[in-house]
Order: C-alpha cells, then sequence, then structure tokens
C-alpha cells in the first residue's frame, strides 16, 4: 500500500489533518505582520566633517581626499557608488556600502571608532568632525506634525514632548526624532564705536561671559568629622543677571556692565530651516518601528496615543499625520488581497465552465486549501504581507490548480478505461508523481534564481520566488493527499465520451466549448502533421517579430513609478541664497497646492530636507538655497495629475530658481532619470566638457531642467592683512574670530531655565554687519599695542569667484549633467536620442564620459536579472534531463521557452505595458512555467509508447487526449492574472501581461509544435531503453 491508497484508506485522519492546516493558515492570514513593501536595507551613510574658513578646494585636499583614501581602505565599502560635495567650510561623504553587508550598523559603529583616530592623526586641527550619519537610512514609519498659527514654537515643543513620551509607551516603537525645533537664545548686541568708547574689547567680554557662567569644582571642606562639599553660586539666571555682569570699568573709573555696552534681546535664533505643515509653523515626530511587528496594529497603537494626547493639547494646536505607512499598507493589503480573491474566483468559473461540474468541483476546492496552507508556511517561515508577496500568491495562483486539474483529468481517463473507482482514485495521483513533481520543480527552478538579485531590487523582489515555491509545494501537497479523496468521494464515473471525441463518432448530445475546441485542433493538428516544415518554420520565424516588437512596439521604462498618493515639490536656488529669499519662494509653489480639493496635506521644508518617508527616497543634506513640499493627495491618479500640473506651473514662479516636481519611484534612488557624468581632473575643462554635453541635452526634444551637480560659482570676499597688521601682532586667526564673533554671532555661553539651555550669542547689531562698509569699520584690538583699530588699515578685502561645489565619485572628480524628462517621454528614450551626439564629442587625455541615472541603476540589476535567467535555463534543462534521461526529449521540451517569447512581448503590446524589470521578472518565470505543457505531452506521448504504439501514432494521440489539461491549466495561469492587468499598476500589470498572454501564446505553440518537432526528431533507437 503506498502512501496514497493508505490516505484514500484513513481519510477522517486525512481530512483532520487537512481541516487543522487550512484553520491553522486563517488564522495565520489574520495575524501575519503586514508592511508596504519587503524589507529594505539601506546601505547608506553620510561621513560629514566642518573645516570653517577653508574654501572648497581647500577642504578638497586636506580633508576630502584625506577621508575619502582611509575610507576605501574597507572593503565593505563600495567605492564605485561613494559620492562626496565638497563646498566652503564642509564635506558631506555619502558612503555606499557593498551588497554583501547585511548589517550596516555594525560597520558604522567601527566607522566612528575609527574616525577619531583618523582625525588626530592625518586632519588640519580647525577641521570640526568627521561625524558618521549612520540614521541617515531610516525610514519613517509615521510622520506626524504638531502645527499651529497662533502657538509659540515653545509651545509646540512641550506638547509634542507630552506627545513623544506617549508614543513611546508602545512596545513597538523604535525610535522616535523630533524635527522642526527652533532653540531660544539670548543676544547680546552691540557695535564697534561703543565698544571702543568705553575702551571694552570683543574678546575681553567673551572670557569674561565664559568664565563666570561656567561650572567649574570648588572642592571640600574636611573637618574632624566630616567633610562639606563647595559650591560657587553666581551663575546666570535670567536676562537681568547677565545685563549686570562687570564687563570693565571707564577711563574716568566707573563700572561699566554689560547693559551698558550691549542691548539684550531673547528671541529665536536665526533659522537654519523652517519647517511648516498645511502653512503652519510646525515641529515633527518621526516615528519608527521595531522589525517583526504589525505595522497596522502599530498604526492603531499610536493613533490611540495621539488621541489621548489631543485631551491635553489646546484646541489651537492641530495635530496632522503626514506620512502614515500603517494606513497605506492596510489600503495596499487591502486592495491586494480584494484582487487575490477576485483571481480566485476568476480560476474558479474558468475551471467550471471549461469542466464538468463534478470535475470542477474537485479542481476548485483544492484552491482554498492551497491558499490556506501557502499562508500557513509563509507565516512560519517569517514572510510578511505586503505587495510583493501578495502578488506572487496572485500570479501562482493559476499554477496551483493546474495539479488538482491534472490529476482530476487522469481519474477520469481511468474511470473511462473501465478501472474501479478506488483503483483510479490513488492511480490518478500516484501515476503523475514523477510528471507533476518534475513540472513543479521545473517552475519553483525558474523563480528561484531570483534570489540571487542583488541591491534594493533583489531586496524589494526575493520575497517573490521564495513564496511561488511554497506555493507551488503546497499545491502538490494538496493534490497528493486532497485531490484523489475529493475525486473518489464526487466524481462517481467518468465521461464516456472520451473515445468518440477522438474517433469522430460523437453521440448525438449537445456539444461543450471543449469538444468544438478539441474538433478544431485535431482538424489544425492534422494539417500540421501533413507539412511539418511550414509549421517549424512558422514557429520559430516569430522570433523575428519579437525583435521587431522590441524595437518599434515596446518602450522600456525598467523602474516604474511607485504607487503613492504623494509626491514631492524641490526647489534649488543659486548657491549662498539666503534661507527667507529660498522660502519667499517656495511659498508661492505652497499656494498652488493649498485649497487644492486633491490634496489632503502637505508640509514644506526650507533649508533641510523631509525625513525618509519612503525607501527610494533620499534626503538632501541641509542648505539654505534647498527647499521642498511634501504633497500627500486623495488618490495615485490625482497624484500623477497635480505632479503633471505643477510641472509646468511652478516654471514660472521664480527666474534665478529651478523647481522639479517627482513622483516616488522603484528601484535605487536617483538624482535625476538621465545623467551624464564627466570624469577627469581639471575643473576647468570638467566645466568646458560640461557646456558641450548641455547644449546637446538642452537641443534634444524630451530634455528638461538640465542642470549639473557641480552648482554655481558663487561670490566671496577674501581678507588679505597688510604689512601693518603683522606689526601690530594680528594674526589670521585672531582677525577670523573676531570678525566672525561681530557678524555671525559666536555662543559664548548658556543659560539654563531647568533642563531646557539657552544659548548666549555675543554679536554686532543688525545695523552694523549689513555691507562691505561695516565690515571695513569692524574695531579689532591689536596683540601688540592694544590699540583699536578698524579693520580697513590692517586689511584689503578682495573680491573672489569660488566653486559652488566640487563632487567626487569613487575618489575622482566627476561632473553630472542631469535632465529630468518631458511628459510622455522616457529616460530611455531621451538618452538613446543623446548617446551619439555625446560620443562624438572629443575628450581631452585622461577624461572620460559615463552614464548614470536609470541607465546605470538597469544596467546593474539586468546583469544579475540575465544571469538569474541563464541559471533557471540550466537548471529546467538539468531537470527534464534527469526526468527523461534522453537528451533530445529535452531539448525538445526547452525549445518551448524560446516560442513562447512572442506571446509575451505581444502581452505588453496589447496591454500598453512598458518593458520594465518586473516584465524581465516575468520572461524568467515563463521559462519554468510553459515548459509544463511540453512535458505534460512528452511524458503522456511515451506512456503510450509503452503501450505499444509507434512514434507518429503516440506523439498525434499524445496532444488530442492532453488537450483539455493542457488549454484548462494555461487559461487558468492567464485568467489568475488578469485583475492585475486589469489594475493597470505600472510595477505589476507588465510581469501579468508577459505570463498571461505568454502562456495562452506557448499553448498554442506547444501543441501544434512539439508532436511534429517529437515525430522529425525521436527515433526507435531513441526509446530502445523503454
Amino acid at each position: 500500500m503506498n502512501f496514497i491508497e493508505a490516505a484514500l484508506k484513513y481519510k477522517q485522519v486525512t481530512l483532520a489533518v487537512l481541516l487543522m492546516l487550512f484553520a491553522v493558515g486563517i488564522n495565520s492570514l489574520l495575524n501575519m505582520p503586514r508592511r508596504e513593501d519587503p524589507k529594505i536595507t539601506i546601505r547608506q551613510g553620510l561621513v560629514i566633517a566642518y573645516f570653517p574658513g577653508a574654501d572648497a578646494t581647500q577642504v578638497e585636499d586636506q580633508v576630502t581626499k584625506k577621508l575619502e583614501q582611509y575610507l576605501f581602505q574597507y572593503e565593505e565599502v563600495d567605492k564605485t557608488k561613494t559620492t562626496s560635495a565638497t563646498k566652503d567650510g564642509m564635506v558631506v561623504i555619502t558612503v555606499e556600502l557593498s551588497q554583501d553587508v547585511k548589517h550596516p550598523d555594525i560597520f558604522w559603529s567601527k566607522l566612528r571608532h575609527q574616525l577619531l583616530i583618523a582625525r588626530e592623526l592625518d586632519l588640519p586641527a580647525g577641521v570640526n568632525g568627521p561625524i558618521v550619519d549612520s540614521d541617515f537610512g531610516d525610514t519613517e514609519a509615521m510622520v506626524i506634525a504638531l502645527n499651529s498659527q497662533e502657538a509659540s514654537y515653545e509651545q509646540l515643543k512641550r506638547y509634542a514632548q507630552k506627545a513623544e513620551d506617549l508614543i513611546r509607551t508602545i512596545p513597538a516603537t523604535s525610535k522616535v526624532k523630533r524635527i522642526g525645533d527652533q532653540r531660544e537664545q539670548i543676544v547680546a548686541s552691540s557695535n564697534s564705536a561703543k565698544l571702543s568708547q568705553y575702551s571694552i574689547q570683543l574678546n575681553q567680554v567673551v572670557q569674561l561671559l565664559q568664565s563666570q557662567n561656567n561650572i567649574s569644582a570648588t572642592g571640600e571642606m574636611k573637618t574632624l568629622t566630616s567633610k562639606a562639599p563647595l559650591y560657587t553660586h553666581g551663575y546666570f539666571h535670567t536676562e537681568h543677571d547677565l545685563s549686570n555682569q562687570v564687563v570693565g570699568t571707564s577711563s574716568a573709573g566707573a563700572i561699566v556692565r554689560l547693559g551698558d555696552v550691549a542691548s539684550l534681546k531673547r528671541d529665536y535664533a536665526e533659522p537654519e530651516s523652517i519647517i511648516t505643515a498645511n502653512s503652519n509653523k510646525s515641529i515633527m515626530l518621526c516615528i519608527q518601528m521595531r522589525e517583526g511587528n504589525n505595522i497596522v496594529d502599530f498604526g492603531k497603537a499610536v493613533e490611540t496615543k495621539i488621541q489621548e494626547a489631543r485631551k491635553i493639547i489646546p484646541g489651537d494646536i492641530n495635530i496632522t499625520t503626514l506620512v502614515s505607512q500603517p494606513t497605506l499598507v492596510d489600503q495596499n493589503i487591502s486592495h491586494f488581497i480584494k484582487e487575490f480573491f477576485l483571481a480566485i474566483a476568476s480560476v474558479i468559473i474558468v475551471v467550471i465552465l471549461l469542466l464538468p461540474f463534478r470535475i470542477a468541483s474537485v479542481a476548485a476546492m483544492a484552491i482554498p486549501m492551497t491558499v490556506a496552507l501557502t499562508f500557513a508556511l509563509m507565516n512560519t517561515l517569517g514572510i510578511e504581507l505586503h505587495q510583493v508577496s501578495l502578488a506572487a500568491l496572485i500570479l501562482v495562483l493559476g499554477m496551483v490548480v493546474d495539479d488538482a486539474i491534472v490529476i482530476a483529468d487522469n481519474y477520469v481517463e481511468l474511470l473511462d478505461e473501465k478501472v474501479d473507482r478506488w483503483t483510479a482514485a490513488w492511480r490518478s495521483a500516484h501515476d503523475l508523481i514523477i510528471p507533476v513533481l518534475a513540472a513543479t520543480i521545473t517552475i519553483i527552478a525558474s523563480f528561484i534564481p531570483m534570489i540571487l538579485i542583488s541591491g534594493s531590487t533583489g531586496e524589494f523582489i526575493a520575497t517573490l520566488p521564495v513564496t511561488v515555491a511554497i506555493a507551488l509545494v503546497a499545491s502538490y501537497f494538496v493534490a497528493l493527499f486532497l485531490t484523489p479523496l475529493l475525486c473518489y468521494t464526487f466524481i462517481k464515473k467518468g465521461l464516456h465520451q472520451h473515445d468518440a471525441i477522438y474517433t469522430g463518432e460523437q453521440k448525438k448530445t449537445k456539444k461543450s466549448v471543449l469538444t468544438y475546441m478539441q474538433e478544431g485542433y485535431n482538424t489544425a493538428l492534422d494539417w500540421c502533421i501533413l507539412h511539418p516544415k511550414t509549421t517549424v518554420i512558422g514557429s520559430f520565424s516569430s522570433l523575428l517579430l519579437v525583435v521587431l516588437l522590441l524595437k518599434f512596439g515596446v518602450r522600456e521604462l525598467f523602474f516604474p513609478p511607485a504607487e503613492r498618493n504623494q509626491f514631492i515639490v524641490e526647489l534649488w536656488m543659486p548657491t549662498g541664497t539666503k534661507l527667507e529669499k529660498t522660502n519667499e519662494t517656495i511659498l508661492r509653489a505652497e499656494r498652488m497646492i493649498k485649497g487644492d480639493a486633491r490634496v489632503t496635506s502637505y508640509a514644506t521644508f526650507t533649508g533641510t530636507s523631509a525625513p525618509r518617508f519612503y525607501y527610494n527616497f533620499t534626503p538632501e543634506f541641509p542648505t539654505s538655497n534647498y527647499a521642498l513640499i511634501l504633497v500627500n493627495t486623495t488618490s495615485e491618479a490625482t497624484s500623477e495629475e497635480l505632479a503633471e500640473e505643477l510641472t509646468t506651473k511652478v516654471r514660472r514662479i521664480a527666474a534665478d530658481g529651478t523647481f522639479f516636481v517627482k513622483l516616488m519611484q522603484q528601484g535605487s534612488s536617483l538624482s535625476a532619470p538621465v545623467e551624464v557624468r564627466i570624469i577627469g581632473e581639471d575643473i576647468t575643462r570638467l566645466k568646458e566638457i560640461r557646456n558641450d554635453v548641455r547644449k546637446i541635452l538642452k537641443a534634444t526634444p524630451g530634455s528638461l531642467f538640465v542642470r549639473d551637480d557641480f552648482s554655481e560659482d558663487h561670490y566671496g570676499i577674501g581678507l588679505e592683512l597688510n604689512e601693518e597688521a603683522r606689526r601690530l601682532g594680528f594674526t589670521t586667526s585672531s582677525v577670523a574670530q573676531s570678525v566672525f564673533t561681530g557678524f555671525n554671532g559666536a555662543p559664548i555661553s548658556t543659560l539654563y531655565e531647568g533642563s531646557t539651555p539657552v544659548d548666549i550669542v555675543l554679536r554686532l547689531d543688525e545695523n552694523n554687519r549689513q555691507n562691505t562698509s561695516d565690515l571695513q569699520n569692524i574695531y579689532l584690538t591689536s596683540p601688540v599695542t592694544g590699540a583699536e583699530l578698524p579693520l580697513r588699515q590692517i586689511a584689503t578685502l578682495v573680491p573672489q569667484w569660488q566653486s559652488g561645489k566640487i563632487m567626487h565619485r569613487n575618489g575622482v572628480r566627476a561632473l553630472t549633467v542631469q535632465s529630468e524628462t518631458q511628459p510622455g517621454i522616457l529616460p530611455a528614450e531621451l538618452l538613446e536620442a543623446i548617446k551619439l551626439k555625446i560620443e562624438k564629442l572629443m575628450l581631452p587625455a585622461g577624461y572620460r564620459i559615463e552614464y548614470g541615472g536609470e541607465e546605470a541603476n538597469k544596467d546593474e540589476v539586468l546583469v544579475e536579472m540575465v544571469t538569474a535567467l541563464l541559471i533557471s535555463l540550466v537548471l529546467i534543462f538539468l531537470i527534464l534531463l534527469f526526468q527523461f534521461k534522453n537528451i533530445k526529449e529535452t531539448i525538445i521540451v526547452m525549445l518551448t521557452i524560446p516560442l513562447s517569447l512572442f506571446g509575451a512581448i505581444l502581452g505588453l503590446v496589447v496591454t500598453g505595458n512598458n518593458f520594465s524589470f518586473t516584465a524581465f521578472i516575468g520572461l524568467i518565470a515563463l521559462s519554468g512555467i510553459v515548459v509544463r505543457n511540453a512535458i505534460i505531452l512528452v511524458d503522456y506521448t511515451n506512456i503510450l509508447l509503452r503501450q505499444g504504439m509507434d512514434i507518429k501514432t503516440a506523439a498525434i494521440e499524445s496532444a488530442k487526449r492532453r488537450l483539455r489539461p493542457i488549454f484548462l491549466t494555461a487559461m487558468a495561469a492567464a485568467i489568475g492574472v488578469l485583475p492585475m492587468i486589469i489594475s493597470q499598476s505600472g510595477m505589476w500589470a507588465p510581469l501579468a501581461s508577459v505570463l498571461a498572454f505568454g502562456v495562452v501564446w506557448s499553448m498554442v505553440m506547444a501543441l501544434l509544435t512539439v508532436p511534429i518537432l517529437y515525430i522529425a526528431m525521436i527515433r526507435k533507437h531513441d526509446k530502445s531503453h523503454s
């Protein structure tokens, strides 16, 4: 007794186990962790170093190059993707780690420690840092804004802290960051003339205030029996304390207090960034969730805490959720589950329409059991519910019913051959264990190599092959144990029309769809047998049509837009633009959004970027000439619609600024879809080549917002000390310190109000630091004579043009010309239009051009995807060779793979989808799916040969008798992904189109071509071992 017969004999045990597994599956579906996308490891971090007073070239030579040399010693660092941006006084290195680094936090911790040593040994004394920002890659689960027109920043901060404290109590909460704080400060402002009048030196005031307000150890007093600690009091507690501080005496001997020579004002510090939500000043909470939790449940827990917070927060402070991954996940999962159950219903309906009701019922009942078992296995293996795992289930849905259809059809065949029901039941599965297993393993083998794809694309798609494999294993298990039991229970007799169909002796009963189809196929096959050369040439000529369709019928967009109801509006102003000017410009764009019925909320960030709210979004480093608006809309469609409208409107806002309206993208993050990288040493040469490339891009239809990443050169003023300055003891350091204190303001001490620090800042008043005349009239004290002298007597002001930014890639200078694309133009099309012209440019020795943007991302991923396809083909070949043990039969089956390509590409043309990375994944998957039909044909031909038929008759009869299961399985696979195609998803519709049309076309090719190839290639001696 074999195990299938045993399962039938002890059916109560079998049913009990299956029901338990079904219940576990339903429970898993309800309680599995959920997220929008698979977890993507962000392998980026920032290394930041400040070198105040140094220009961009000095920073590059003395800091950037040394840090890059140090970083490139680590094998974890991917040099080819590591870039640096050097500008006056600072460098920001974006460090990209290799794809094999699974735990970036460990490396960042090691790097922090090692950079402390590097700073002491290799960097100039004036460098602050380097700082490692490893939080750069953190993606926020939720971003919540406390915003108000009336409340002060201090009030917003206080209530944000209360909300933050409540959210931290949630066990699933990981990090909570607060952004948008505006710190208060006390500014002591004076002018050089007044300080000189009282004979007070600026440095003297600074040193006195610092020493007065420092906390220092006073020691302790010891007696014979005890000891008492000593404390020195007199620290500043209020502005009045500060104003009364004695800073010197006048020439007449009168006491001079700080209030006599300076005016004190308490106010918010000059902001480095301005953040608003819905046009109100705002403080935001950025919330992250611990891994392994259900993000939908986490969102509900946060919302509960926010409702608690509302009870203690005044009514004039609004709480707005700007980013909510839980809401997005809930909506997307609901949408996918709706598509999933629609696909289940579609497959069941097709099976019922095309098969007799009893057989269809048996096949259909296998679907819910398979799905439940799949969910149970996914949950056990820690696979979360997200768009990729659910898309995989939809894709495989039509395949999981295949095993049940084939086994049910075999059961009916056995009944028609007068085999008793019990024997037919266990033989229906037992006879097909190897063929069905081979077909199942073949499909799994076509998907599994996808796990070899690395990077964010690989992590994004890795769940798909694993989920497909789980579903197919579950399907095989159900087909072996449940389907025979259902057949034995519900199907009492065969179709009894089997022989009649094939002999033409049809009984006078109403013909079914399958009967008409069988008769038409018989006629077509007979014609193909008579015209074998025409059939084979016609079949393989479809490969020429594939080339034509790819060239003229299909457009390429390798990474489609993400399906989100969000987009961003970015603004770049000229280098050196004041924050206030940048804010004024971005507010003009904000007014276009405000009040639009399609907009649900928006947040504006000036001088800084939004936090990382999506894995593909890379925040810009804070700078005064940058601003961004994050816009949330009512739907994905309205996002695309509004983004397209704004792309045209914002062009007219600012002549000196550049706006970019961007939808979120899939794949690796991009600065621009089209990038031309010019690599060389001399900045002047790089800019000359840049000008040529920019002219080509601007002259090419389809380009938009052509710019480069070196930024504009900006105007600066050099202070050159003369001989008099040296004679009086002035040094570059002392002059720089005095000018910095006067014009920028130096934080000289801190006043504490409880735990809240308030900086004390000393600088010249606003009227005395507005122009070069004020700069020339600032008074400095001679270290030698003690005399007060204006700057104009010891230094000359020299206007200078400075490089806006110097970019490195892989440690060498690389200037990148970037371009967006006009609506309706794809990046690949624009790049193809400019490549030939750029290649004609005469480059100096030592200079070269590379392409970035979508092209670089595609090339990186495409190599690995082609490798995955080749591995898939090799695995399929080996599995087939192991099954058939005949190289000719293996080749016949393998030939069905290229024959399916025409249908796959035609599917993209018919549905209007672009060729994307998911379409390529569809081609990889198709290679395993289409051979299933050929396996069924060749395997059944071999069975007929063993029964005594000759090769030609066996090949023809096999095709005719196996039409029904092949047609049903192909249609089930195609109909299963139909909801995906109808959804017009930029991500999944291309994959579904390739599979649906490819499977149907390959069915036709297999049924007409495989018998011809079998007859032509197989000889008697090839089957002598049988």
